[in-house]
């Protein structure tokens, strides 16, 4: 319970940098990442959304806005009891990133994808409760693909009934 409430303090507090970093006379970057879950029958579905609430574009991970399978680990899932639940989905190892693995998104525009996450990560079978976090790397400037900001979701609590 107390990591649990740390977790959520930091993601918070991590909330706010780009504020204030727009305060420091920074660019006006603003996204709103939210995650839903689905949990149709022997499923585990992850709904995000990207809002760009700033005033200039903004890249989002390709393979978050627009792909239906994970390369590597992006969400940090975790049991009832706030263990880490294991990664067993594709590690893809390439190259450095490039523009092209980042998808535009305007201001006051919005996307969503839904990503099958039942075989990727070490879902207990039967009936059990999870915790999904995201911590939301946006490129301000895709022609600078080493600094991302980063926008956390909140972090969604779901039950899953794998068979």
């Amino acid at each position: 319970m107390q990591r649990r409430l740390i977790l959520l303090a930091a993601l918070g507090v991590a909330s706010f940098l780009p504020t204030f970093a727009n305060a420091a006379g920074e660019s006006p970057v603003s996204v709103k990442h939210s995650i839903d879950i689905e949990t149709p029958p022997g499923k585990v579905l992850v709904e995000l959304t990207f809002t760009n609430q700033g005033t200039k574009t903004v890249w989002i991970p390709r393979e978050l806005a627009a792909e239906k399978e994970l390369t590597g680990r992006r969400f940090d899932v975790r049991d009832a009891g706030g263990k880490p639940v294991a990664y067993t989905g594709k590690m893809v190892k390439r190259a450095a990133l490039t523009a092209a693995d980042f998808q535009p998104l305007e201001p006051g525009k919005m996307l969503m994808n839904t990503i099958d996450i039942t075989n990727t990560y070490a879902f207990a079978k039967g009936r059990h409760n999870y915790h999904i976090g995201y911590t939301g790397p946006v490129l301000a400037d895709v022609k600078q693909l080493d600094k991302q900001v980063e926008f956390p979701a909140r972090p969604v609590s779901f039950v899953s009934n794998i068979k």
